[in-house]
C-alpha cells in the first residue's frame, strides 16, 4: 500500500518529457543569446536533437528560424556564424530527403508529383540563373538552399506526422516569439528599429507582424480541431492580444492578411448558418460606419500611410516595385536570376552581401524567373492547394498565411529569414487530415 501510494502522489509532481524538451529548448535559446561564444556552442548543443532522428532534424531547421529573427539589442546576431548556420541547415535538409526512401507510399505519393514541379522549377531556374544573371553564382546558391529545404520539409513532415502533431509543436514555438513579446512590451528595444513601431523580441516591426499572421493562423487550425472550451476561451484571447499587437507593428501587411484569415475562419465554422451570415454582414456595417468616424478615418491613414501622404500609400513600397517592374521589362520570359540584384556587370563570385527586398512574391518571381518561372510555380502551389481539398476548411488558413505574408513582405524563398516556417505550414497543410486522425 505505502509503495502504491507512493507512486501515485510521485505521478502528480511528474513533468512531461514535452515539456522538459521546451524549457531546454528555451535555455539554450537564452545562453545564445549573451555572446558569440555561447551563441556557438548553443548551436553545436542543438544537434544533439539529431538523437531524434529526423523529428530532430525538424526541430532544429525551425528552432534556428527562430533564433535568427531575435532582437539584435537583446542578442548576439546569428550572421556572425553564417556559414555554421547554412552548414547545420543544409545538412539536416539533405538528412531529411533521403527520408524519402523510407516514407510509405501513401505519403511519398502525395508529395511526388510536387517535387517534381520543384525539381522542374528548380532545374529552369538554374539554367536562366547562368544565362541571364548578373550573378550566377549566388543566385544558384539561394536557389538551391530554397529548393533542398523546402523538399527536405515536405518528406520530413510526410514522414514524422504520425509520431509527432507539427500542428502543436509549431504553435508552442511561435508562442515562444509572441508571450515574451506581451511581456516586454513596455521595454524600450519592444521599439527599437524605429521607436514608435512594436517589434517585441523581433528584429524588424514587419518580421514580428508576419511572424503574428502565421501565430493567428496555426491558432485557428488548433480551434478548429479542438472542442474543448477553456482551450477556446484561452486561444481567443492570445489571438486578440496578437491582433493589438500587429496594430502597434504598423505592419500593413499582418494587418489586412489576419483580417482575411480571420474572415476565412466566420466563414468555414461550423457555426449556425443564419447566425454566420449575419455575423458577416455585421463584420462589414461595422467596417462601413467606422469609415465615417473622423478619428478612426485619421487612425487607419496613419496606420496605412506610415507617416507618407495618403495619396500613395504604396510610397514606402515604390521602389522595390519600381525596380522589379523594370526587371520584368528587361526579361518577362526568362528573368534575372533568382533572388539576387541585377547589377550593370557580370560576376562569379560568391558573397552572402547580395540581398535583394523584392516586397511582392508575384513580381518578385516574375522578376526572378520570367512567365516561364511563375507559370511553374504557381502549378506546384495549386497542386499543394488540391491534394488536402477534402480538409480545407480545417487547414486552409496554414496556405493562406504563407502566401499572404509574402504579398507585402516577400520571405517565401528566404531559408535565411522565416522561409521555413511557410515550408512548415504548406507541409502541415498537405498531411492535415492525417495529423488530425492520428493526434486529434
Amino acid at each position: 500500500m505505502v509503495s502504491i501510494g507512493y507512486k501515485l502522489e510521485d505521478s502528480r509532481f511528474r513533468i512531461k518529457k514535452s515539456n522538459l524538451e521546451w524549457i531546454g529548448i528555451s535555455l539554450l535559446l537564452l545562453f545564445s543569446f549573451v555572446s558569440s561564444t555561447t551563441l556557438l556552442i548553443s548551436l553545436f548543443f542543438l544537434l544533439f536533437l539529431l538523437l531524434q532522428k529526423e523529428i530532430g532534424a525538424i526541430k532544429i531547421l525551425n528552432i534556428i528560424t527562430l533564433r535568427t529573427i531575435i532582437n539584435p539589442v537583446i542578442a548576439v546576431n546569428i550572421g556572425t556564424f553564417q556559414s555554421v548556420k547554412w552548414i547545420i541547415i543544409m545538412g539536416c535538409s539533405i538528412y531529411l530527403i533521403f527520408s524519402f526512401l523510407k516514407m510509405r507510399i501513401k505519403d511519398s505519393d502525395k508529395i511526388r508529383n510536387i517535387l517534381l514541379l520543384l525539381i522542374v522549377f528548380t532545374g529552369y531556374n538554374t539554367i536562366t540563373s547562368l544565362l541571364f544573371s548578373s550573378l550566377p553564382v549566388v543566385s544558384i546558391f539561394k536557389l538551391l538552399s530554397y529548393a533542398i529545404v523546402f523538399a527536405a520539409i515536405l518528406i520530413g513532415i510526410g514522414y514524422t506526422y504520425d509520431k509527432i502533431n507539427w500542428i502543436k509543436w509549431m504553435l508552442n514555438l511561435l508562442k515562444l516569439v509572441i508571450i515574451p513579446s506581451v511581456i516586454f512590451i513596455s521595454l524600450s528595444f519592444s521599439f527599437e528599429t524605429n521607436g514608435y513601431s512594436f517589434q517585441g523580441i523581433t528584429n524588424q516591426p514587419n518580421v514580428f507582424g508576419i511572424i503574428s499572421v502565421l501565430f493567428v493562423a496555426i491558432s485557428l487550425v488548433w480551434l478548429k480541431l479542438n472542442k474543448s472550451k477553456y482551450i477556446k476561451i484561452y486561444t481567443f484571447s492570445i489571438i486578440i492580444m496578437t491582433i493589438t499587437l500587429v496594430v502597434l507593428s504598423q505592419s500593413r501587411t499582418a494587418f489586412i492578411s489576419i483580417l482575411l484569415i480571420i474572415f476565412t475562419y466566420i466563414f468555414f465554422s461550423d457555426i449556425n448558418k443564419k447566425l454566420k451570415f449575419t455575423i458577416l454582414p455585421f463584420f462589414f456595417s461595422v467596417l462601413i460606419s467606422l469609415t465615417f468616424n473622423n478619428k478612426i478615418i485619421s487612425f487607419f491613414n496613419d496606420f496605412l500611410s506610415k507617416g507618407q501622404t495618403v495619396d500613395n500609400l504604396l510610397f514606402s513600397r515604390s521602389n522595390q516595385i519600381n525596380g522589379l517592374l523594370t526587371n520584368i521589362n528587361n526579361s518577362p520570359w526568362f528573368g534575372n536570376g533568382f533572388a539576387v540584384p541585377v547589377l550593370p556587370f557580370r560576376t562569379f563570385e560568391f558573397s552572402y552581401d547580395y540581398i535583394v527586398e523584392p516586397g511582392n512574391i508575384i513580381l518578385a518571381i516574375l522578376s526572378y524567373s520570367g512567365i516561364i518561372g511563375f507559370v511553374i510555380f504557381i502549378l506546384y502551389i495549386i497542386k499543394i492547394l488540391l491534394i488536402s481539398k477534402s480538409y480545407f476548411m480545417y487547414f486552409s488558413y496554414l496556405p493562406m498565411a504563407a502566401i499572404l505574408i509574402s504579398m507585402g513582405e516577400m520571405v517565401f524563398f528566404s531559408t535565411n529569414n522565416i522561409g521555413i516556417w511557410c515550408y512548415m505550414f504548406l507541409a502541415i497543410y498537405i498531411f492535415g487530415g492525417q495529423i488530425k486522425r492520428k493526434h486529434l
